[in-house]
């Protein structure tokens, strides 16, 4: 989706973040790790987001890179949705789902 008035990508909605994190605190509430422990919503969002967001890159000055979780801020409309529905079909494959 593109601003009107300027034609830059707009970024995720207020409302897309809060559902969001709603789906963080229902895995963390309702979600174990391979494991079988229950872990912290920040925990499942990192998760997440290394499954299936990805990473932006860094050069330092001598080359090296420096690999950084993307941010869901820095997602779009569009990529947002597309990874909401990502988390949410991971939840619904565990018989856990967020009511609209």
């Amino acid at each position: 989706m593109k601003c009107p008035t300027c034609g830059a990508t707009k970024k995720r909605s207020i409302p897309q973040n809060n559902r969001l994190h709603k789906i963080f605190t229902l895995m963390q509430d309702e979600l174990t790790d391979k494991n079988g422990n229950k872990q912290h919503r920040e925990w499942w969002k990192v998760m997440s987001k290394d499954m299936w967001l990805g990473y932006i890159e860094f050069r330092k000055h001598d080359g090296n890179a420096i690999q950084v979780l993307k941010s869901t801020a820095d997602c779009s409309v569009e990529e947002l949705n597309k990874f909401m529905e990502t988390v949410e079909r991971y939840c619904a494959k565990r018989g856990v789902y967020l009511d609209d």
